[in-house]
């Protein structure tokens, strides 16, 4: 929640100073190692990764990005997701993760965040997960695998900017960054996936290539700017508006799960346009690639919408650490919650994701709910939770 909103926003926020420093006014980068090779001792530039292994002797499957020196990723054992992001890196081969979820804010607004150090070993990382307060430890054992049904990607970004006035040294400007993922199959699945990854990214046109099609959005979003740069002017004097016309427009995919043919993708925008803040959503896209289809709910699960809204409401009441005596709105705007179709699995359960003003305050973050499949074992569809296997 909060503190997502904060990795997110320290991610973007080092993407934008870069593009304002580079020599030029846009740039695109792009992993090009090959992120299997067991030869390597030095983790590459850019990279996704798929790890499988064990935390505390625990199996997990974790999903790991990196993009110009910053970490972003996430991890699940028996539940809901970790989310993952960059506290300290140690050369070209270690580094230190923070470790949060969307809940522990609600249980403990003074806790301290756990931490994974991990060094790469060549094929995947070691370490240590330690908690926020030092007192335990615990070994991490990982290893980058892509079994049958699981896809490589590699990851990019563009960034490009442009000053509200030309003529001005220091001047306030607008910046857009698109940070994405590209699978590496150009088989079928591969050139799909690809289809699907660009078409989140605002790309219309599969042909595009993913530097001109974001070259023809930027433009389109400079021009807006330059648009509003203008009526600003011809309304009257600068009553301080140059102080909130630095304006961005960032976006992220990153994956969230990657098995069993299905990929799911958070795509998170961010955009500041003035104002006291800035916004922020998380779109979920759940590709199920084997049957190259973008799923719906009914895809998962066959379940009237009162039974859905009734597990929804208990397990925010244990996420949320909201008390039987308590009402909802001790958490959202209302005394209930009614899935939406931001949707998203992984093999433990499914989760609902309520992006800031949804259903509580920008304050609150995003709110998600996760649902055990155990209790949703009634109304599974039966084709995927075979593919999960859930029995």
């Amino acid at each position: 929640m909060i503190m997502r909103k904060y990795i997110h926003l320290t991610l973007f926020s080092l993407l934008i100073l870069a593009s304002c420093t580079n020599s030029k006014n846009n740039q695109s980068t792009e992993e090009t190692s090959d992120s299997t090779s067991a030869t390597l001792t030095e983790l590459p530039a850019n990279f996704y990764k798929r790890l499988e292994g064990t935390i505390a002797g625990k199996a997990v499957v974790m999903n790991l990005q990196k993009l110009e020196g910053e970490y972003d990723g996430n991890y699940h054992y028996d539940g809901p997701w970790l989310n993952l992001s960059t506290d300290t890196l140690v050369g070209k081969d270690s580094l230190v993760l923070f470790e949060n979820s969307f809940y522990d804010y609600y249980f403990d607004q003074d806790a301290k965040q756990n931490h994974l150090a991990l060094k790469w070993t060549g094929n995947g990382f070691k370490g240590t997960w330690s908690d926020g307060k030092g007192t335990k430890n615990f070994p991490i054992q990982l290893t980058e695998k892509y079994p049958e049904g699981s896809y490589q990607f590699t990851t990019g970004v563009y960034t490009d900017s442009v000053k509200a006035f030309a003529e001005r040294e220091k001047s306030p400007q607008a910046t857009i960054s698109f940070e994405y993922l590209q699978a590496k199959s150009t088989d079928d699945a591969g050139n799909w996936l690809n289809d699907q990854l660009k078409s989140i990214s605002g790309i219309k046109s599969g042909n595009v290539n993913r530097e001109a099609g974001f070259k023809k959005m930027a433009s389109a979003y400079f021009a807006d700017y330059k648009q509003q740069i203008s009526k600003q002017q011809k309304d009257g004097p600068d009553r301080g508006f140059e102080a909130w016309m630095n304006y961005t427009d960032d976006s992220q995919q990153s994956i969230v799960y990657n098995e069993n043919g299905f990929v799911v993708v958070d795509y998170l925008t961010d955009a500041y346009t003035g104002g006291a803040h800035g916004n922020y959503a998380s779109t979920m896209f759940c590709l199920d690639v084997k049957n190259k289809k973008q799923m719906v709910l009914n895809d998962v699960v066959k379940i009237d919408s009162n039974s859905l809204q009734k597990l929804l409401e208990q397990n925010l009441r244990k996420q949320y650490n909201i008390k039987p005596q308590d009402q909802l709105n001790k958490v959202l705007f209302d005394n209930f919650l009614k899935p939406n179709n931001n949707f998203y699995f992984n093999r433990n359960g499914l989760a609902f994701m309520y992006n800031p003003y949804e259903v509580a305050s920008y304050a609150q973050g995003q709110i998600v709910v996760f649902i055990p499949f155990s209790e949703l074992k009634a109304y599974l569809i039966p084709a995927f939770a075979e593919r999960l296997g859930i029995k």
